[in-house]
């Protein structure tokens, strides 16, 4: 029966904390298996006489004492240690109830897999002795639902160092031996309370009368001839040359893989508690990012729908409030109250998302930790200065904010440094320049030249070095560094903007002027009024091409869809994929599955015959 119990507890443990734990556990054990001696392990309180007992078993037995024996252990004593004789291995185990919770876990594994336990308590019988005493006699020690772990002669009970309970043998022996027996008495009753049918043996030892011989590293089986026939020591010796061997080590396999087993269960209840906490907060982060989603469409719908009407009210404003009267004039006013008008609402505009970003940075996974294990919740200015050593949606979101920030910053500046005139003759050069250089060399040019004062910065002068081997590289630096012209692919993009700011000004200009003329005329005829409102429709229509030229950013997709792209990417980002969620779902209901598999287990095992 102990084979199918084992094999069952097995199977639970590997499935609830994985094939690595039911091997450690199956190593433990084979370390126990694969001794030739019957374990006997003493258990109990720090400085219950655990390690006289075995130095008195050793001497009677005619063996060696260790010289551990011989030391008094601390009660930060943290091992287990071992003396072999004559066919057993005494197991000396820390004090349990030092106020060192690893003792007491280390000393209940030791327990687990041994052959024999003796269990010592002390004479003035404490509350706490008590209790842990139950609860190894009726098994919850092991596992929660504790069970007959401890079939007849695997479990013996010590009174020890009975000679200072305050009745002295040598001066009143029956007044020694009725004491003794109130003790046992009381023992024997706590026990009835927790164990259903036999009760282990319960033995007052005295090992060394008043502590004569703790000193002696080697003491003489003479030495205790006095106490011989009250000492209890041959009555527990009795009890332990009484033991079946095999039967106890097969009753011992079953204790500790239910002690492994109960262990799994606290690791598997554990990691199913994160692994429920984990699915919660994968479920916020989809639900946070749907509302800035949401959040983000708005802004998108809001700052697109302001920019239309943005640059009509600049048309219309010119209209009402012009002077001039030839074409020229009128465009190249246009021009700057229209870049003007763009400047500012994009900067408030990438604000917006910029905050939004920011909110996303708090918001979502508040507690992720990156590769080294640091905290990712660190305040937005971090975020915007260590975008290179972010990971993850972080990364992202730190990209946007510090991008955003800086294009906000520099459609502030209107000046271009070139004259309109000039703008359509410096951009067929730079171009030109561009289809020079080689593709495999085009990219990292143009990203390492849009970094301001990277021509004159000594960080990058080497990877510069680097690319100007490349065809076309060297002729395009030489050209931006030459003062009057273009100076980065950046002021470039900006005057592909103004240049069609310009076009569309120049276009819509004449019917601008008539508009004004018309207006200044101020005739009231019908026919009037109806190319009126034709002109007026034509320049509407210009100015919805221009927000429509800003909106989209050009073929390279970089205006303000691309950045509200860019930032649906990364929000979107944050939040776990239908996989995602699928598995730590998947992983939740397995980890459940594992624990009540033990659980059912540890049940079943608590009203089960371990022999049989």
């Amino acid at each position: 029966m102990s084979t199918r119990w084992v094999q069952r507890l097995r199977g639970a443990i590997e499935a609830a904390t994985g094939a690595q734990s039911a091997a450690e556990a199956e190593g433990a054990w084979r370390r126990v298996a694969d001794a030739d001696t019957l374990r006997v392990t003493l258990v109990g309180p720090w400085s219950a006489g655990k390690s006289s007992l075995i130095k008195r078993l050793l001497v009677e037995d005619g063996s060696p004492v260790p010289p551990w024996l011989s030391v008094s252990a601390s009660r930060e004593t943290y091992e287990i240690r071992e003396a072999r004789s004559a066919g057993v291995t005494y197991v000396d185990t820390p004090g349990l109830g030092s106020d060192e919770q690893r003792h007491d876990l280390l000393a209940l594994s030791t327990v687990a897999a041994t052959d024999l336990l003796v269990v010592t308590v002390t004479p003035q019988l404490l509350g706490t002795d008590v209790d842990r005493l139950a609860a190894l006699a009726d098994g919850t020690a092991i596992t929660p639902y504790g069970g007959g772990f401890f079939p007849p002669g695997a479990l013996v009970v010590v009174i020890s160092k009975a000679d200072m309970a305050g009745v002295d043998p040598i001066d009143d022996l029956g007044g020694f031996r009725a004491m003794v027996d109130r003790k046992r008495s009381s023992v024997v009753t706590a026990l009835r309370r927790h164990v259903r049918g036999d009760l282990p043996p319960v033995i007052a030892v005295v090992a060394d009368l008043g502590g004569q011989h703790a000193r002696n590293p080697q003491p003489n089986v003479s030495a205790f001839a006095e106490g011989r026939e009250w000492d209890g020591v041959q009555a527990l010796r009795a009890a332990l040359a009484g033991a079946d061997a095999g039967r106890l080590r097969a009753a011992a396999q079953v204790r500790h893989w239910a002690r492994a087993a109960a262990i799994a269960r606290e690791q598997a209840t554990s990691a199913l508690a994160e692994s429920q906490d984990e699915l919660r907060r994968m479920q916020a982060d989809r639900s946070r990012v749907l509302v800035l989603d949401e959040e983000l469409a708005a802004i998108d719908a809001s700052a697109a729908s302001r920019l239309r009407d943005d640059i009509r009210d600049e048309m219309h404003s010119v209209i009402m409030q012009g002077a001039v009267d030839e074409t020229e004039q009128l465009a190249e006013q246009m021009a700057e109250r229209l870049n003007s008008c763009v400047a500012a609402w994009h900067a408030e505009s990438t604000g917006k998302l910029v905050a939004l970003a920011r909110r996303a940075q708090v918001e979502l996974s508040p507690v992720a930790t990156d590769s080294g294990g640091r905290s990712l919740s660190m305040p937005t200015e971090q975020f915007v200065t260590q975008t290179a050593a972010a990971d993850g949606l972080d990364a992202r979101l730190s990209e946007f904010v510090a991008k955003g920030l800086v294009v906000a910053d520099k459609l502030q500046e209107l000046r271009l440094g070139i004259r309109s005139a000039d703008v359509p003759e410096h951009l067929d050069q730079y171009q030109s320049l561009l289809d020079r250089v080689h593709p495999d060399a085009y990219a990292r040019t143009l990203s390492l030249l849009g970094i301001d004062g990277v021509l004159t910065n000594p960080q990058y002068a080497q990877e510069l070095a680097g690319l100007q081997k490349h065809e076309g590289v060297s002729e395009l630096i030489a050209y931006l560094r030459k003062p009057g012209g273009i100076v980065s692919p950046v002021h470039a993009e900006r005057l592909k903007n103004t240049a069609h700011t310009l076009r569309i000004a120049a276009d819509v200009a004449p019917v601008l002027l008539e508009l004004l003329r018309m207006q200044q005329q101020e005739r009231a005829s019908q026919d009037l009024r109806d190319k009126r409102a034709q002109l007026q429709a034509q320049a509407d229509g210009a100015a919805t091409r221009q927000a429509e030229q800003i909106l989209g950013g050009g073929a390279q997709g970089t205006g303000w869809r691309g950045q509200v792209a860019e930032l649906r990417t990364a929000l979107r980002a944050g939040a776990p994929d239908d996989e995602a969620m699928k598995l730590a779902e998947q992983r939740g209901a397995q980890l459940a599955t594992a624990r009540d598999d033990l659980d059912a287990a540890l049940r079943e095992l608590a009203t089960a015959s371990i022999e049989g």
